[in-house]
């Protein structure tokens, strides 16, 4: 079990000779570690790069080297725990040049660990829903000597049980940060897409953020995305909470089928309190002859009124309207394509490119008339009773194709009004929230990570879910993997987006991937046909919903590979402490699981609540809990005492963070006051343990394994007595 502490190495930035190195420290000032900085330019004719030796600039916190025509000067400053490096390039040569990349390379790293150490890192990429390729999926994966992975944004490092090291692009801006994870070193790379830099000009990079902690980089990676949070000024919203069709019915989807299953929400007990936003998915909108979606945005046959109907009535049931579209691609056969190619991305020769990897375009949304036109569009959506927005696709103006090796950083692209690939996203992404307004959740799909922080309000953070434990194009495990390895962006930079919440393909199955969506803490958007839904898969689907908004923290992450068993986030509700510990069986076989309660900050004896199965049990010092094959156990964790205490519920898998507004005993009159919130998902019950020497004084409760079972109602305050016994 990976112990995480939650502090970070202090650094110290200094000039050891030539050499310009970072050293942390603990809290002790004992010398855990250092890297050693490199930068490198690469021109775009030539591909030159240098390292060169380091200097002193007249500015405090800062060095200065030369590459080639282009002097380099490294600022730093301490930002949250860590490091925030700045770099300029100067052209101090005789001639413009053109910049292709920049590399602000970590190395050493080896002074971590000993050389027998394992040493994992991250891969994080952004959502290709429809890619096999493995650049589309995020992992984390033990490094051997030679191995590399380039991860988009940011990096880490890590022996199993730590020092974790950190380095990632800090305020996108400008140029795009990748990163290039190897096991003794970090290397942030920018491309600079020939940017040109003449005689006597300087260009300010966009900064990279590092940080170590003596741990696996849990708190490194969660403090990073707080500074690029800040730095970006992300957009902090509620999760969202509904029912969309894309992950049950793909793109088979008609007005009539929508209407009933609008029906069949506020027919459900379970469901119909805790959906919030109702999704159209793909499927809605008029497509070409070659079957792909036509850019021209209008309802096909199977909506004959159009969406403005189905929308007011989807908002008369009190809930939100969502909707699918591809805000930049455009199909070949798209009138727009014909009509206007000026208003799409074009190549070195002015020629409207190819992206994607298929016959598709790209609207440049920095012409006049490509923001007008998608300004239109998304006015008329929202016009429609539209307020949630799902757009798909987004890499397609960004990011290179992982299925294209045509497709790269070094490929030019141009623009109306903008330099850079990440200058054009960010103008596009901008477009679209003033269209849609700032109350219009807009949901990130396909997107790259990092690039979209303070304009959008959800990233889906994994592939398409599918029903079976591995699919066609993903499924279960895949996307399990990439909310794993995700979890630090949630609530930061924006809400995570794990993607549908599915009865898969068995009980335990729907367990797994079900707890896998509740500890994610972001998006919960059920897919299911509530017609047919099987009574326990409603009940366990409604279980973790609606979402809590916080994530918790996949423990043995950097030990375990990129299958964690270990997920713990902790809950405090006034006087009351409990932690929410998931347990995860990612094998073919049987297992149990053990687990130290002393590593999760339990000194003493712990209440065990099994929120699936309603069990109770007490442990000390160790769990042994047996999991089936591909299944999952959510079990709530709190401190014995000598008072009776609230173990659990079966309301919602978080145990009490829903269901209450205040839990208090008073020991002089023997009183327990649980007030239950007004916007409790649903009746239910609390369960509360009885110490030997105390008794429940009027007996109007069932009591289950010796426990005192209470009844709950949204809005209701029971009070429940117990008296003193001597034994």
């Amino acid at each position: 079990m990976t112990r995480i502490d939650g502090g970070l190495l202090a650094p110290h930035a200094a000039l050891d000779g030539d050499a310009l190195r970072i050293t942390w420290t603990s809290e002790t000032g004992e010398r855990v570690g250092h890297a050693c900085i490199a930068v490198a330019v690469t021109q775009r004719h030539g591909a030159r790069t240098t390292r060169a030796s380091w200097t002193r600039s007249s500015d405090a916190g800062g060095a200065r080297t030369s590459c080639d025509a282009c002097d380099v000067t490294v600022r730093w400053q301490p930002v949250r725990g860590g490091y925030l490096l700045l770099a300029t390039l100067s052209n101090v040569g005789t001639k413009t040049v053109e910049l292709e990349e920049f590399e602000l390379e970590l190395s050493e790293l080896s002074s971590f660990w000993s050389a027998d150490a394992h040493v994992s890192g991250t891969h994080i990429a952004y959502c290709g829903a429809h890619s096999r390729s493995s650049s589309s999926r995020s992992y984390v994966v033990p490094l051997d000597t030679d191995a590399s992975l380039d991860s988009w944004w940011v990096g880490a490092v890590s022996g199993a049980l730590g020092p974790g090291i950190v380095c990632g692009g800090a305020a996108p801006v400008r140029f795009v940060t990748c990163v290039r994870v190897r096991r003794d070193s970090l290397c942030a790379c920018s491309p600079l897409e020939g940017w040109t830099l003449k005689v006597g000009e300087i260009v300010t990079l966009d900064p990279v953020w590092i940080g170590a902690t003596g741990d696996a980089p849990h708190v490194a990676l969660e403090r990073f995305a707080d500074v690029l949070g800040t730095a970006q000024h992300a957009r902090q919203g509620a999760s969202p909470s509904g029912w969309g069709s894309w992950g049950h019915w793909l793109e088979r989807i008609d007005v009539g089928l929508m209407r009933e299953m609008v029906h069949a929400i506020d027919g459900s007990d379970a469901l119909r309190s805790v959906i919030d936003v109702v999704q159209i998915d793909d499927g809605w909108s008029e497509l070409l002859e070659s079957r792909r979606v036509s850019a021209s945005w209008r309802p096909n046959g199977r909506f004959p009124s159009g969406l403005a109907p189905l929308a007011a009535e989807i908002a008369q049931t009190g809930r939100r309207c969502g909707l699918w579209l591809l805000p930049f691609t455009l199909n070949a056969g798209s009138p727009i394509v014909e009509t206007h190619p000026e208003w799409l991305v074009q190549d070195a020769d002015g020629v409207p490119m190819r992206v994607g990897g298929s016959d598709a375009y790209c609207l440049d949304p920095t012409h006049p008339g490509g923001a007008a036109w998608i300004t239109a569009l998304l006015e008329r959506i929202r016009d429609w009773g539209v307020d949630y927005v799902k757009l798909d696709f987004l890499r397609a103006l960004l990011a290179p194709d992982p299925a294209d090796p045509h497709d790269n950083f070094r490929v030019t692209r141009r623009y109306h009004a903008a330099t850079t690939r990440l200058e054009a996203y960010r103008i596009g992404l901008s477009v679209i929230r003033r269209a849609l307004g700032n109350d219009t959740t807009i949901v990130a799909c396909s997107a790259p990570a990092g690039a979209g922080v303070g304009i959008v309000d959800c990233h889906r953070v994994g592939p398409d879910i599918e029903r079976q434990w591995t699919g066609k194009l993903a499924g279960v495990l895949d996307a399990a993997r990439a909310v794993a390895t995700n979890w630090f962006w949630h609530g930061r930079t924006w809400v995570n987006d794990p993607d549908y919440l599915l009865a898969c393909e068995s009980e335990p199955l729907t367990r797994f991937w079900a707890s896998i969506v509740a500890l994610s803490g972001g998006s919960v958007i059920l897919s299911a046909d509530l017609s047919t839904l099987a009574p326990w898969a409603e009940t366990m689907l409604a279980f973790v919903m609606p979402p809590i908004g916080r994530s918790a923290r996949p423990l043995d992450l950097f030990s375990s590979g990129p299958d964690p068993r270990r997920w713990a986030l902790p809950f405090e509700r006034g006087a009351e402490r409990w932690t929410m510990l998931g347990l995860f069986n990612w094998g073919e076989r049987p297992t149990t699981e053990r687990v130290s309660t002393c590593e999760l900050g339990f000194a003493h004896a712990v209440h065990v609540w099994d929120a699936w199965r309603l069990r109770h049990t007490i442990a000390l010092h160790t769990l042994a809990v047996p999991l089936e094959p591909e299944s999952a156990a959510l079990l709530r964790l709190t401190p014995v005492t000598a008072m009776p205490t609230v173990v659990g519920t079966d309301v919602h898998w978080a145990q009490g963070w829903h269901e209450f507004v205040l839990i208090r005993f008073e020991e002089d009159s023997g009183k327990l006051i649980l007030e239950v919130a007004g916007d409790c998902p649903r009746d239910g019950r609390a369960w509360v343990w009885v110490p030997p020497d105390w008794s429940l004084v009027h007996e109007t409760s069932s009591t289950l394994d010796g426990l005192v079972s209470i009844p709950l109602a949204p809005g209701r305050t029971t009070v429940a007595i117990f008296r003193r016994v001597l034994l």
